[in-house]
């Protein structure tokens, strides 16, 4: 009776050759162009810098059902992924929710009310981790998308109101250029490095436990061939893994966002009884006169509203507001400076103002500045305080930024 052939070695498969490698190579290319619509921008650094983007809404409403917050990044098109979701019940109060937002340059933001129901804005921006502002959203950059009735002014916000039996309601905002986080490509840039490396570590370590199991090296440098060639796959497939993370960073790194007009603007969120423009002069040096000076006209209700002063491109010495031209009152709830993409340049407390003429009663408070004018007042007029003069002036010689 003959003998059995010796049974070929085990390890056979796991021996280091350049066809094994190119093949491995080959397939991990195809299985890279795969899609994979997983969020991994989400993937959590030790110290992610203070760069990163919340979007903060104060809101309530008036049904049960759920609020929707649809974003698009820099891609095509918007993703399902790429939405908040917020169940909601009837409620008088208002809470304030935030969210974090991906490392991604966001060019389209849509909010959703609940269906048959309204959802009330007290106030949503988006703010990084020191909480300080980046953007503010008033009323008048909401645009009726689909099955929304109206977008209502409010005294302290606006209202959402849904189209009776309209399936999917929903608003648009208008952002003028997108919403790009400082540091999105050096964070980008970690989390690739760092995940990848972690995958391929895993990976590294459960082909070292196959290959002991059925190779038994023969000297050092017979290890280091199979753990090099083992390296090798472990990396080309842990790149596999993160496919979608290393795609998206890089289509993100290659974005170019379009460059918003110089010159900024000082914005006022307000509730007022006055109906005639308001007016804003500024001194560059030769004084104060019609043509240093700006109108803004009032919105015929009594709700929260924006009034925008284009500013001179040149430092100022004073800021005078004339708030109408007939006796009145004010009520300001924000005031602000921002660019022409919208963002927000500075923020400026609520006591900036102080009572020049006809002016019977001027407070601030920690949520509103509110302002009363004398009877019969023909041209109530207010300043900017020194300190607010130099803070906005201070801004007006700095470039804006991409």
């Amino acid at each position: 009776m003959s003998e059995p052939s010796p049974a070929q070695p085990l390890s056979s498969w796991l021996r280091p050759s350049r066809p094994r490698l190119l093949a491995a190579v080959l397939l991990a290319a195809g299985a890279f162009i795969l899609p994979q619509s997983v969020p991994l921008e989400w993937y959590p650094l030790n110290h992610p810098g203070p760069g990163l983007n919340y979007l903060e809404i104060t809101c309530a409403a008036d049904v049960h059902g759920e609020m929707r917050i649809d974003y698009d990044l820099a891609r095509d098109g918007h993703r399902p992924i790429d939405t908040i979701r917020v169940p909601v019940s009837p409620t008088q109060q208002a809470y304030t929710y935030t969210f974090p937002l991906p490392d991604a340059p966001i060019t389209e933001v849509h909010v959703a009310p609940p269906k048959n129901g309204s959802l009330t804005i007290r106030q949503m921006r988006i703010i990084n981790r020191r909480g300080e502002e980046i953007r503010r959203f008033p009323r008048d950059l909401f645009q009726v998308q689909r099955g929304v009735t109206e977008i209502a002014p409010l005294p302290d916000g606006l209202k959402l109101v849904a189209t009776p039996g309209a399936p999917d309601p929903s608003t648009r905002i208008e952002l003028f250029v997108p919403i790009i986080p400082e540091g999105m490509n050096h964070r980008n840039l970690l989390r690739c490095l760092l995940s990848t490396g972690y995958l391929t570590l895993m990976l590294m370590i459960l082909l070292l436990a196959v290959l002991f199991v059925f190779h038994r090296p023969r000297s050092w440098r017979d290890f280091l061939a199979h753990a090099g060639f083992l390296a090798a796959l472990a990396l080309c497939f842990s790149a596999v893994g993160n496919r979608g993370l290393i795609r998206n960073s890089i289509c993100y790194a290659r974005y170019v966002p379009p460059v918003p007009s110089p010159g900024l603007s000082l914005e006022l969120d307000v509730a007022s009884t006055f109906r005639f423009p308001a007016q804003l002069f500024w001194d560059t040096g030769a004084g104060m006169s019609e043509s240093t000076s700006t109108r803004a006209t009032y919105e015929p209700h009594d709700g929260l509203q924006t009034l925008r002063f284009a500013l001179p491109a040149t430092p100022v010495k004073a800021l005078r507001l004339d708030p109408g031209d007939s006796a009145g009152t004010w009520t300001v709830r924000g005031l602000r400076l921002v660019d022409h993409g919208q963002r927000t340049r500075l923020n400026l407390p609520l006591d900036a103002l102080v009572p020049i003429r006809e002016i019977a009663h001027l407070e601030a408070g920690p949520d509103e500045l509110h302002l009363v004018t004398t009877d019969g007042a023909k041209d109530p007029i207010t300043e900017f305080k020194p300190a607010v003069v130099t803070a906005i002036s201070g801004q007006l010689t700095v470039p804006s930024q991409p």
